[in-house]
């Protein structure tokens, strides 16, 4: 496995200031926490400076430090007390834009340099870097302004995709492009310029992440995954020779389209699965070092995450030795590994190279002794049954019961008649598959977003999380058809499917 950056889920969960320790952003009558020391921290010393005529609105309101990467867009957040002007908090290494909110929502604070003169109208943000065991000074926060827009509140049952039970009656505040604030209605500052959208009977939900599809660079797909309340897709393989990355790029700038984590090309061996046939041209690799120079290569261009084929059958297929040597220079750049692995002999070859997931499920029985090591390893497993039929449900099962990561993805665009939108089909073989309501929600939005190398900036409802959200009308806890009913659809704070009730 790759080291995952600190500051994603893990991190969080140590300082307690994302979730509060228990699923919810703290609310202002939540004893606040204290930061804690953090493995590979910083440590960033400032002042929030208050304008006079804000001096008495910061005496009785909290203001939340929000600590944004400039290279992944991961958020810390960090609650400060009312009154408090001073800190000296521990982040995480990295390079940040630092900003304050005030806990009503209608003032961002920012550290940022003007310009021109003291007074401009358009200060930059300055980042800062910290450094792993030293101490950043000086970090103030200076330059406030009101947001334009009105915040978005959201009222109504939340599953906030950590797998904690729901939160009824709860309030979902965003502002801008990301949540600001998550908790029970009775204990959140409603703004009174905010816009409220009243959401009973219905359901609030992260947007959901399809993990394995294919064909993601087609327009119309994009945009019904995203109406349909699939705010992210995983593309794990285009033909060899399409501008992927650039094409990600001029797609995504559309919110009304699914934003996309792009492989680029499968790759394969000369002769291997997916040339033969009708598939598409993939790259190939001939030894350890001819792998080590293509995937540097392929992550250069942009690739988000490296798919191998791992067969058997007598077909040609990666070496031992060239799947660990994608893996280890995959992870040297941060960058996850999945593996297209459909026998039980594959998924061990898949584990011995050191993968961080299995594209698909096996469709021969897995000895428990390997089910066993995926779940040691941390090794996710995406079925998609609806390409295999449904096969290989009883391997998913005990996967689960030994306490494996599953998230949600169904091949989509590779096979015609696979699910373009909400899987459904694909779900309700994960629930025949023996997992429940809770389970396959969360492997659609948090597993999910962990296997996108994305957990600190997708996947829950939590404060500093982009704003992707599904209502959708009634309780797919107790029915998950419900899924099906779109009442609203949000990504990255812009309204881009709403529906009356039925």
């Amino acid at each position: 496995m790759f080291t995952r950056p600190v500051g994603l889920a893990a991190l969080m969960v140590a300082l307690c200031l994302v979730t509060g320790c228990g699923g919810v952003t703290p609310t202002p009558t939540t004893v606040r926490p204290t930061a804690t020391p953090v493995w590979n921290a910083g440590m960033v010393s400032g002042h929030i400076k208050v304008l006079p005529e804000h001096a008495a609105t910061m005496d009785t309101l909290a203001a939340d430090l929000h600590f944004e990467n400039t290279t992944t867009d991961k958020v810390v957040v960090i609650p400060l007390d009312p009154g408090q002007r001073e800190f000296t908090v521990a982040v995480p290494e990295g390079t940040y834009y630092t900003y304050a909110w005030l806990s009503d929502f209608t003032w961002k604070g920012a550290h940022a340099a003007c310009q021109s003169g003291e007074d401009c109208e358009a200060p930059l943000p300055q980042p800062i870097v910290v450094t792993a065991g030293e101490t950043i000074s000086g970090v103030d926060i200076d330059k406030w302004a009101m947001p334009e827009g009105s915040p978005l509140v959201l009222i109504g049952t939340l599953i906030d995709g950590t797998g904690a039970d729901p939160l009824r009656d709860a309030a979902l505040v965003i502002r801008e492009d990301r949540i600001v604030a998550v908790g029970l209605r009775r204990d959140l500052p409603i703004p009174p310029q905010a816009e409220v959208i009243d959401l009973r009977n219905a359901t609030i939900l992260p947007g959901f992440i399809n993990t394995h599809v294919h064909n993601a660079y087609e327009r119309r797909n994009l945009s019904t995954w995203a109406r349909e309340g699939v705010t992210t897709v995983r593309d794990l393989g285009e033909r060899l020779g399409f501008p992927y990355f650039t094409t990600r790029d001029r797609l995504c700038t559309d919110l009304r389209r699914a934003r996309v984590i792009a492989a680029g090309p499968l790759v394969t061996v000369p002769g291997g699965y997916p040339i033969a046939g009708n598939n598409f041209q993939s790259l190939t690799v001939t030894s350890p070092e001819d792998a080590r120079q293509k995937i540097n290569q392929l992550i250069d261009d942009g690739a988000d995450v490296i798919k191998i084929t791992l067969t058997s059958g007598g077909a040609p297929s990666l070496s031992a030795e060239e799947a660990a040597a994608i893996v280890e220079t995959a992870h040297q750049r941060g960058v996850p590994v999945s593996a297209h692995a459909t026998q039980s002999e594959n998924v061990e070859r898949a584990l011995d190279a050191g993968v961080d997931d299995i594209a698909h499920i096996a469709t021969d029985p897995v000895p428990n002794d390997v089910l066993q090591r995926m779940v040691e390893a941390d090794v996710s497993w995406v079925p998609t049954f609806e390409a295999l039929d449904g096969r290989g449900r009883d391997n998913l099962r005990r996967f689960v019961e030994a306490g494996g990561r599953v998230a949600l993805g169904n091949d989509a665009g590779y096979l015609q008649g696979l699910e373009i939108g909400m899987p459904m089909r694909e779900i309700e073989w994960m629930q025949e598959a023996g997992m429940t309501p809770m389970q396959i929600i969360v492997a659609a939005t948090r597993n999910a977003a962990y296997v996108c190398n994305r957990e600190g900036t997708l996947g829950t409802l939590e404060a500093g999380k982009f704003a992707d959200v599904l209502v959708v009308d009634g309780d797919p806890l107790r029915d998950l058809e419900a899924l099906a009913n779109v009442r609203l659809v949000i990504h990255r704070g812009v309204i881009i499917n709403r529906s009356e009730p039925g």
